[in-house]
């Protein structure tokens, strides 16, 4: 099993993986502009982490302090499982509840093998 991590700038882009393996996708967020992640998953990946780290700080001691000043930005992790074998889309939109249409979507290609 192996550990996979994507960011942004991977949209659309193909990531060749093995059932068992896990997939990491950082994106950016700032929860005080209202703007949030969203997702839609395909049966073969099951998410297993959904966390919102302040500052993009990943060491857990300085994780809950935050970085930089009120209202600066962070990460949304999201750690997913690809549990079937084949062609998965994790689609994401970056987007306001209260407005219609979101601010930004990005699409991630997920290719996975069976294990042998």
């Amino acid at each position: 099993m192996a550990l996979v991590r994507l960011a942004q700038s991977d949209a659309g882009k193909t990531a060749e993986l093995r059932v068992g393996d896990t997939v990491e996708l950082r994106l950016p967020e700032t929860r005080t502009s209202g703007y949030q992640w969203s997702l839609r998953l395909p049966e073969g990946v099951r998410l297993v982490v959904d966390e919102y780290v302040r500052g993009g700080v990943d060491h857990p001691a300085r994780r809950s302090q935050g970085e930089g000043p009120p209202g600066k930005g962070g990460v949304r992790r999201l750690a997913f499982d690809v549990v079937d074998a084949g062609r998965h889309l994790i689609e994401a939109e970056l987007a306001r509840p209260w407005e219609d249409r979101p601010r930004r979507s990005v699409t991630f290609v997920v290719t996975a093998t069976p294990n042998e």
